[in-house]
């Protein structure tokens, strides 16, 4: 027994120990157009390159990029892990908006990865990458087996292939604009499929996507993978979690405009638990007329736990105008939807695209105060870590970071409409308890 006990002990102080070598030696970097990469990247001596920065973090470290754009001639990969306590953070400098543009989008290697070093199959995670924009690479963001991860504040566009592709479990995407993602020129000349390049193509476990602008890509806004190429492998993935797609939850989206498909498909038989909710679909399969606007089920016959509650469907009839296609779960939830009957009635966003859409919600929007307000976002876990507090806190702001609700209650789609002098007083937040 005191054997044990002093092992205990022993343990114990190890990983203190350890904790606070890792605190002691966070490191914070910065990255500028007038740097090097043989500065030491501090804020007077910055880093030139992302990509340099990016592997140079350990656990703890973050950097922080200045604006301007940064040409990336090579992959920006993370290969190592942050912790719970001391994740590692890609962020804008505060105030400032950096783009990373690479400079071949048809090579597979240029896009941001998270890949461990290890290989496919080992887990690399506790990465949070918030406020760029990301274009002219192969793929945006690229993930496999990634686990606690936070991608928000990013606008990802005018990539080759998907705007965030991968797998993983506890993933945030949370006040995005993902759009015109895909080969469009490809397609047009007949040279490529239309219908195999989206917004967001993942699947995994607690997959949650918020408040995002999801628009004019290719073929899906989102595809939830529960097919059998997501079929457990162990020398891909680093646990059976990564591979599924269970307990996912896709609300306060704007999915609008995608070309050749609609705005999310639940595909295959493993496709369990998801809450798809608060959402606006707005003109998707612009191309592919007669078919669905809103969700296509593709193979997802036999998925269970499926709920489509309180989202808002509406299509002139230039493109898809179906709120679903394909076979649907038998045991569906499809609440308190509005389908076809009004136009969501946003500031700029007319039937046809126009240069600069603006999907901010107008006092007469049909979507104000007819959402539901978030429970249970982490089912099953304590609140413990800075990736729960993000998740917890994610559906009480909206994409332009207006707190929800500023009516009697939550507005459907990514923004929140607010107006001074607004009759009713916002309902109070009520806490949510995390078991």
């Amino acid at each position: 027994m005191i054997i044990r006990l002093n092992r205990g002990i022993g343990i114990c102080m190890l990983a203190s120990i350890l904790l606070q070598t890792v605190e002691a030696h966070a490191a914070t970097y910065y990255v500028a157009e007038t740097g090097t990469n043989s500065n030491p990247g501090t804020e007077d001596k910055p880093f030139r390159t992302v990509a340099h920065a990016v592997n140079t973090m350990a656990a703890g470290d973050t950097t922080y990029v200045r604006g301007g754009t940064y040409i990336e001639s090579a992959e920006v990969r993370f290969k190592r892990s942050g912790t719970s306590s001391a994740p590692i953070r890609l962020l804008n400098y505060p105030g400032e908006t950096p783009i990373i543009r690479f400079t071949d989008r048809t090579n597979g290697t240029h896009r941001i990865s998270l890949w461990n070093s290890g290989g496919y199959n080992k887990a690399v995670g506790w990465i949070v990458i918030e406020g760029f924009t990301i274009t002219n690479s192969a793929v945006g963001i690229r993930l496999y087996s990634a686990n606690d991860v936070i991608i928000r504040g990013n606008t990802i566009y005018d990539n080759q292939y998907q705007g965030i592709l991968g797998y993983g479990t506890r993933i945030l995407i949370d006040r995005n604009i993902i759009n015109h993602n895909g080969s469009f020129a490809a397609c047009a000349a007949g040279t490529v499929s239309c219908n195999k390049e989206h917004g967001i193509y993942m699947n995994g476990t607690a997959i949650t996507i918020t408040n995002n602008v999801i628009y004019d890509n290719l073929s899906y806004g989102i595809q939830m993978n529960g097919s059998g190429s997501s079929v457990y492998d162990s020398s891909i993935h680093a646990g059976p979690e990564f591979a599924v797609s269970h307990n996912w939850i896709i609300a306060n989206n704007t999915l609008a405009y995608n070309k050749y498909r609609s705005g999310i498909v639940v595909w295959g038989s493993t496709c369990n638990n998801a809450r798809i909710e608060n959402n606006i679909f707005y003109e998707n399969s612009r191309n592919v007329r007669g078919s669905a606007n809103g969700i296509d089920y593709v193979g997802a016959g036999s998925a269970t736990g499926i709920q489509v509650r309180n989202n808002h469907f509406y299509a002139s009839g230039l493109g898809g105008t179906a709120a679903s296609t394909g076979t649907q779960p038998s045991d569906l939830v499809f609440t308190e939807n509005i389908v076809n009957i009004s136009s969501p009635a946003f500031v700029n966003a007319p039937a046809e695209l126009p240069a600069s859409p603006n999907f901010s919600l107008t006092p007469r929007s049909p979507a104000i105060d007819k959402g539901l307000p978030p429970s249970d976002e982490t089912p099953g876990k304590t609140l413990r870590t800075a990736f729960d507090d993000a998740l917890l806190r994610t559906r009480r702001t909206d994409f332009a970071g207006t707190s929800r609700p500023q009516g009697r209650a939550y507005d459907i789609g990514a923004y929140e409409y607010r107006a001074d002098g607004d009759a009713q007083s916002p309902a109070p937040v009520q806490s949510v308890e995390i078991r």
